[in-house]
C-alpha cells in the first residue's frame, strides 16, 4: 500500500514506511484552499493548508511512501486520524521520478474536496497570505507549514514550478519583513 504526500506528508513524516519515492500525479494542482482548525489554526480562525483541485493540465510533485508490510492498516488508521480535518481518500496513479520505475496505480491520496466543512476555496493571494501570516494552531504557526513545504519541494524537486506555492511563500516573507520594520 502506497500513500502520496503533497503537503505536510512531504516534510513531517511521523509514521513508519518501508520505502519512499519522489514523483508526481497528473490531473490536479496544489492550492492553499483547505482550512485547518485542528493543526494550523483554530475554530473561528482557521489556518490554510494545501489540498488538490482537479486540473486536466495539472501535475503535482510530492513523495509516495510504501506503508510497512503487515502494518498497512495500522499506519493508514493513523494517517486517517492525522488527516481528519476534511480530507477523504481516493486512488491515483503515481509516476516516480526515478528512471526505470513504473507508474503505481491505486496509490492512496488524501484530498480535501470542496464539499467538506473545512474547505475555504479560492481567494486572492494577498488574503491567503495574510491569513497564513496570522494563523496558529496546535501544530504550530501556519507560516511554518508554508515555509517547510516550499523548502522541501525546492530540495527534492527543484524543477517543480508550483507558482501558487512559491508566489504565496514570497508574499508571506514580504509581509513578515514589513512587520519587522
Amino acid at each position: 500500500m502506497w500513500v502520496f504526500g503533497y503537503g505536510s506528508l512531504i516534510w513531517k513524516v511521523d509514521f513508519p514506511y518501508e520505502e519512499k519515492r519522489v514523483g508526481f500525479i497528473r490531473g490536479f494542482s496544489r492550492r492553499f484552499w483547505q482550512g485547518s482548525t485542528d493543526h494550523r489554526g483554530v475554530p473561528g480562525k482557521p489556518g490554510r493548508v494545501v489540498t488538490l483541485i482537479e486540473d486536466p493540465e495539472g501535475c503535482v510533485w510530492g513523495v509516495a511512501y510504501k506503508l510497512p508490510s503487515g502494518r498497512e492498516q495500522e499506519v493508514k488508521e493513523y494517517l486517517d486520524y492525522r488527516e481528519k480535518g476534511g480530507y477523504r481518500v481516493i486512488n491515483v496513479t503515481f509516476h516516480p521520478k526515478e528512471q526505470g520505475k513504473k507508474p503505481m496505480e491505486d496509490t492512496l491520496l488524501y484530498i480535501g474536496s470542496c464539499d467538506n466543512p473545512d474547505y475555504l476555496g479560492p481567494a486572492p493571494l494577498e488574503m491567503i497570505a495574510k491569513q497564513i501570516l496570522t494563523s496558529v494552531g496546535p501544530s504550530g504557526r501556519n507560516t511554518e507549514y508554508l515555509f517547510e513545504l516550499a523548502d522541501s519541494l525546492r530540495q527534492l524537486i527543484p524543477e517543480d514550478p508550483d507558482e501558487h506555492l512559491f508566489s504565496l511563500e514570497r508574499r508571506v516573507r514580504e509581509l513578515l519583513d514589513e512587520s519587522i520594520k
